[in-house]
C-alpha cells in the first residue's frame, strides 16, 4: 500500500495526461481501452550519409572547378539528371552551390551533391 493511494490530491495533479492514463490502465481504474498513438509516417527516402572524408573530397573538387573556371558535372541526390555547368558561387551561409549553364543559375544544396566530376 502506497502513501498516495488514498490521497485524491495526487491522483491527477502533477502528472502528465499520458502518465495518468497509463497509471489508471495499470491499476484497472479506467474502463477505457488503450489506443496506440500514431507513429510518424515515412516522409520518403532519406539522403545517404557520407563521412567527413567524402564531403571534404567533394568540397575540394568544387573549389578546384570554381578556381579553374571549368565545367563540372554534379550528381545530385533525388534528381535523375546530373547538373552540368560552371561553379559560379559557393555560399557558406546557405550551403548552396550555384551552377550556371546557358545563363541559367541552378542552386544546389551542398549536402545533396553525391559526386563531382568533369564532363567527358
Amino acid at each position: 500500500m502506497s502513501k498516495l493511494n488514498g490521497n485524491e490530491r495526487w491522483k491527477s495533479k502533477m502528472l502528465l495526461t499520458e502518465h495518468q492514463e497509463l497509471y489508471e490502465l495499470r491499476n484497472g481504474e479506467s474502463d477505457m481501452t488503450a489506443v496506440p498513438k500514431p507513429g510518424k509516417g515515412k516522409s520518403g527516402p532519406k539522403r545517404p550519409t557520407r563521412d567527413e572524408f567524402e564531403l571534404e573530397v567533394i568540397g575540394e573538387r568544387l573549389v578546384e572547378a570554381k578556381q579553374e573556371d571549368s565545367e563540372a558535372v554534379l550528381t545530385i541526390w533525388g534528381r535523375d539528371e546530373p547538373v552540368y555547368g560552371l561553379i559560379v558561387e559557393m555560399d557558406s551561409r546557405t550551403k548552396l552551390v550555384h551552377v550556371m549553364k546557358y545563363g541559367e543559375t541552378v542552386k544546389v544544396p551542398f549536402m545533396d551533391i553525391m559526386k563531382v566530376g568533369s564532363p567527358e
